[in-house]
């Protein structure tokens, strides 16, 4: 039975040693630490239940695969980056948002108005929605659903429509 590790290309990754190998290096491990657990005073048994760990940790390191075996996995499928992370979680608030006025309210109307005010500064140099440019550039429906607090979330063809026009 062979214990090798597999990478996701199906390769084998070979381990450190044998198994052999590290129950030896174990076992010498464990022999030195129970060897000045016992010399600095500490009576046999002691000395034997400290060198245990030891040596089990020595069996498990020499059985891991080597620190500079190249594990192949494919690319990701596409590149996370901040922005995508944003658009999932302003993805699942406003489906949350549709159903809780509060929600809506609370989680998704502050994160469209930092959105709406951050393209207004950059694409016509409006610094925030108090500039009077800013309702007149958005159209009166987008100026109210990121300025109202009263305002209710939208079908999601009309706020697609309403973040296009943006």
């Amino acid at each position: 039975m062979t214990t090798d590790v597999t990478a996701t290309t199906g390769e084998r990754i070979k381990p450190l040693m044998g198994m052999g190998g590290a129950i030896a290096v174990g076992l010498v491990a464990g022999a030195a630490t129970g060897f000045t657990v016992f010399r600095v005073g500490a009576p046999v048994q002691w000395a034997a239940l400290v060198a245990l760990p030891v040596i089990a940790l020595a069996v498990l390191v020499g059985r891991l695969p080597r620190a500079t075996d190249i594990v192949w996995a494919p690319p990701p499928a596409h590149f996370a980056t901040a922005t995508s992370v944003q658009a999932s979680n302003l993805a699942s608030r406003l489906a949350e948002a549709v159903v809780d006025q509060d929600r809506f309210a609370v989680r998704v109307q502050p994160r469209l108005r930092r959105l709406v005010e951050a393209r207004l500064r950059q694409r016509h140099g409006v610094p925030d929605l108090a500039d009077p440019r800013a309702a007149a550039l958005l159209g009166p429906e987008l100026h109210r659903l990121v300025t109202d607090p009263g305002a209710t979330m939208p079908e999601p063809r009309k706020l697609t429509e309403l973040l296009e026009n943006l």
